[in-house]
């Protein structure tokens, strides 16, 4: 069956033409690797299959309609997402890590036509096909192996590019997650800004460890790489210990990409387990070797960035996104120009502006903080089936409202200072970054990780509060102990007066703290 010719396909063919041993996608869990060539013939064979499941009147094309797939990390999920690219249909990923409820949450959302399942999860099937309230038909998928004479198949005229390719379910870090939907238009513009602006190319590798359900892993790790004719390495799951092995082989990767969460593993790792053994001057030139390594979707502390810089010589690149708008800003790649805590400039294409939360102003002084919009063909077509709640997000003149506060020096660099809802904390009269106030709290030894709230307070309007996971092998402080280290770093209205003391602090896969969950958890009366 042949493939429309979206621009990602033709590429795809390009690559395949100039080398056809070009090798697409390394899968680490089936231990092979596959080629331009067979992407294509594999996605277009599933096309076919996908069609002839639904059985539809008019079987060359799904018409927009919503495919989810539960599929671990590796080649087989990109093969079923091409496919039902090709077949017209919207892409909708589930997320591996979800239990049944929030998984049901999801499909119920989307309304699906199919829901394809890897032989990985088919003990969901089940619990999923009980729980669906309407009539949604099931695929297994066979996995896909490695073939040594794959061809190409024909291609067709592409559909429209205004048609949707994808719905990505926000984090639901502030509320319950929505479908953003991207049409291929869209996901082109994205992962073509960042080819330009990170300089991706076919001699990149790209080691993949970040979920699939978001538009980090799908776009900067999967989309980009595959436009430019990178090989992509997809493990199912991070493990410091695999990424290091993998470093210490020099040349083994040029491009790495992960959440602060990830980096701070790496760092204990490293100082764990390598740190003065006969693997560490291996370890430090491998990863020093890296062309580029990209943190984002979470603010980067900076004891984080500068340990990682320690370790292996690298600066860590930080930019700025989201679901609705795949990325907006980024840090050069000239080193020497990246700044810490700024997550850069605008990409190419890409308009920022800040403006007066209370009046809509745009701010055009520097170092004020105002809210983030944003403008461009990166920006999301909508929230799924949610015209009042898309129509909201925008501004009368276009600009696409990201919650977000940041503030601008006289370069031009955004620094992002919190979402607006739970990370701009109003107290006697004073506004406070609870993302500043952590970064400076993990500049102490004794705190591994920290989650700064706001509580309701009578007498100050909100109470900085802080819930703090103390590094073992220090002594944990108590809170005037901790109040009187902090008063030599920061404003002494910005130091927390509250302090809770946790083995650990729930994040979701992509390494974001949901702090409403976190008030309700410890502080329920002052939510």
């Amino acid at each position: 069956m042949p493939l429309p010719s979206l621009p990602i396909f033709l590429a795809a063919q390009q690559h395949a033409q100039s080398d056809p041993s070009k090798h697409a996608v390394v899968d680490a869990t089936k231990q092979q690797s596959f080629t331009y060539t067979q992407l294509l013939e594999d996605a277009a064979g599933l096309r076919k299959q996908i069609l002839e499941t639904l059985a539809l009147s008019a079987p060359e094309d799904l018409d927009e309609r919503r495919i989810a797939f539960l599929i671990p990390n590796g080649y087989d999920y990109v093969v079923t997402q091409w496919a039902i690219w090709a077949a017209g249909g919207i892409a909708v990923p589930l997320c591996t890590s979800h239990p049944v409820k929030e998984l049901l949450y999801t499909v119920g959302d989307a309304d699906p036509s199919l829901i394809i399942l890897h032989p990985a999860f088919e003990k969901l099937g089940p619990a999923l096909r009980d729980g669906c309230t309407t009539d949604i038909q099931f695929m297994g998928l066979n996995p896909f192996s490695s073939n040594p004479a794959p061809s190409l198949p024909s291609f067709t005229p592409a559909f429209p590019l205004s048609r949707r390719a994808l719905m990505i379910y926000t984090s639901g870090t502030t509320g319950n997650p929505k479908g953003g939907v991207s049409t291929h238009e869209i996901v082109t513009f994205q992962a073509s800004c960042l080819v330009k602006a990170w300089e991706y190319s076919p001699s990149d590798r790209l080691i993949h460890v970040l979920p699939l359900h978001h538009i980090h892993g799908i776009i900067n790790g999967l989309a980009a790489s595959f436009l430019s004719g990178a090989t992509v390495e997809m493990h199912a799951k991070f493990d410091p210990k695999i990424i290091w092995g993998r470093w210490q082989d020099c040349g083994s990767s040029t491009l790495f990409m992960a959440v602060p969460t990830i980096y701070s593993r790496l760092n204990d790792y490293f100082e764990t387990h390598i740190r003065g053994t006969d693997q560490e001057q291996a370890a430090r030139e491998g990863a020093k070797a890296l062309r580029l390594v990209v943190s984002g979707s979470a603010a980067l502390p900076t004891p984080v960035k500068a340990k990682f810089a320690e370790i292996t010589g690298q600066v860590l690149l930080e930019r700025y996104g989201m679901t609705e708008i795949g990325m907006a800003l980024s840090c050069g790649l000239e080193v020497e120009k990246r700044v810490d805590g700024s997550v850069g400039w605008p990409l190419p294409g890409v308009q920022v502006r800040l403006t007066e939360k209370e009046t809509g102003r745009i701010i055009e002084e520097t170092d004020q903080d105002g809210m983030i919009e944003i403008k461009g063909g990166n920006v999301f077509l909508e929230y799924w089936r949610k015209p009042e709640a898309t129509a909201a997000e925008f501004t009368a003149d276009g600009w696409f409202k990201t919650g977000d506060v940041a503030k601008r020096d006289s370069t031009g660099a955004y620094f992002i200072q919190g979402r607006a809802s739970v990370d701009l904390i109003k107290s006697g009269g004073y506004k406070i970054s609870a993302l500043e106030v952590e970064r400076k709290m993990l500049e102490l030894k004794a705190i591994q990780e920290v989650a700064v709230v706001g509580l309701k307070s009578e007498e100050w309007g909100q109470q900085v509060a802080a819930v703090v996971k103390y590094r073992e092998g220090h002594d944990p402080l108590d809170l005037p102990a901790l109040r009187a280290v902090l008063k030599t770093e920061m404003a002494p209205y910005k130091v927390p007066t509250v302090l809770k003391v946790v083995d650990g602090i729930e994040r979701n896969a992509m390494g974001k703290v949901n702090k409403k969950v976190i008030i309700q958890k410890y502080w329920p009366d002052r939510v």
